[in-house]
């Protein structure tokens, strides 16, 4: 008879595979050698990196249609086969082969994204209690992975082994963890199940996509998506126009990390404290404050209030995936979890063209702050589409 684990281990297994996996956002890093040895222009490795997070979200989906099919004990390790391939092919990357490049990270990106989604499915609904809590645990470790795996590949890379050992590494390491911590990701008895769990009720993906409650969250998920990730990508570079050294805009990338794993356990306790509306309407307030410091910082040359705010932006981006994956389950219940989840986490999408605007508008006005304007003035609708939602829902409880 095979050994159930308790949804602790589970939450702390999904969190370790969450921290290996989360990799694909140290990008900036990876991507060094391809530059320095190649050639390889800053447009060529930036289509990368919208084709790694396209794959997600189509990985995602895929996911969920494994998942629920044959279960996650197929899915994980399917995924994790699939994103170690990835990173296994790209040692035969040359400089006539950007081809090649583009396979091995749609390869890689959809072997997380089912990973992703699996996890999630089956660690979340084992919290009905602390569904918030949960999912910015384990999403703190998917944030925090850029800062840790890419420091570890950075020394990796520098070392003897050099970049191609580093991406076989790497490769491996996804498919250990895929492995191994799936091991511990089995669903309990069916009695510690119905104490674990809420009943399995819920809106079919079809039915979810017909709600009111479904698109209005998907607009503003998909608008706080964007602004995190369109700021975040320059950040370094957003430093640099605020007067910082280069040591120090470095160093910010790193910051805006930690403060982006801090925000996803934050905006989890606060949603299990006070629900998504309170959370929501939060995660935006400090988004817009953002915003308007980092364009006063900007204009007056003020080094550490622009840090600042890129740091604070970095905390509520950390806070759209995890209520995302709390109100998922609140809003359509958890029997098709896995498969709606992956359907709300398709707003990650506008996440993969927002860096490339805020650097045409940067190009175009030698400054961020036309590109924080843009993003402040989708926050402030995402603010408005938060109060009709909490009228939707609250109809919906009246019923």
């Amino acid at each position: 008879m095979e050994k159930a684990y308790s949804r602790v281990t589970a939450l702390a297994s999904g969190t370790a595979m969450l921290l290996v996996n989360g990799l694909i956002y140290a990008w900036s890093i990876f991507s060094v050698p391809f530059s320095e040895q190649f050639g390889w222009s800053s447009a060529i490795l930036g289509l990368c990196f919208t084709v790694i997070l396209i794959s997600f979200c189509f990985g995602g989906l895929l996911g969920g249609l494994i998942t629920g099919r044959w279960g996650a004990g197929v899915s994980i390790p399917l995924g994790g086969a699939m994103s170690c391939s990835g990173f296994f092919l790209c040692v035969l990357l040359r400089a006539d082969t950007v081809w090649l490049l583009y396979v091995c990270f749609s390869l890689a990106g959809l072997g997380v994204g089912i990973v992703y989604n699996a996890i999630m499915g089956a660690v979340v609904c084992r919290f009905p209690d602390k569904k918030g809590t949960a999912s910015g645990i384990m999403l703190m470790g998917f944030g925090a992975s850029s800062l840790l795996m890419g420091s570890a590949a950075a020394a990796l890379m520098a070392s003897p082994i050099g970049w191609k050992g580093t991406y076989a590494a790497t490769g491996a390491a996804l498919l250990a963890s895929a492995v191994i911590g799936g091991l511990f990701l089995r669903a309990p008895t069916p009695a510690r199940q119905e104490a674990d769990s809420a009943p399995a009720e819920g809106l079919t993906p079809a039915k979810m996509v017909r709600t009111p409650s479904f698109w209005l969250y998907f607009m503003i998920s998909a608008i706080g998506s964007a602004f995190g990730a369109g700021i975040i990508g320059h950040a370094r570079y957003i430093a640099l126009e605020a007067g910082a050294a280069a040591s120090l805009a470095t160093l910010t990338v790193g910051l805006i990390s930690v403060m982006n794993g801090l925000g996803r356990i934050f905006f989890g306790m606060l949603y299990d404290r006070a629900g998504f509306r309170p959370a929501l309407l939060c995660d935006a307030a400090i988004f817009l404050a953002a915003g308007l410091s980092a364009i006063l910082a900007l204009k007056a040359a003020a080094t550490w209030p622009a840090l600042l705010a890129m740091m604070a932006c970095g905390f509520s981006y950390g806070g759209v995936p995890t209520i995302s994956s709390a109100a998922t389950g609140e809003f359509f219940g958890p029997a098709w979890y896995g498969k709606n989840f992956s359907i709300v986490n398709l707003n990650i999408f506008p996440a993969a063209f927002a860096s490339a605007i805020a650097g045409a508008m940067q190009t175009a006005s030698g400054t961020y702050t036309g590109a924080f304007l843009l993003f402040m003035s989708l926050e402030t609708v995402a603010a408005i589409l938060i109060l009709i939602l909490g009228r939707v829902r609250k109809r919906l409880e009246t019923r």
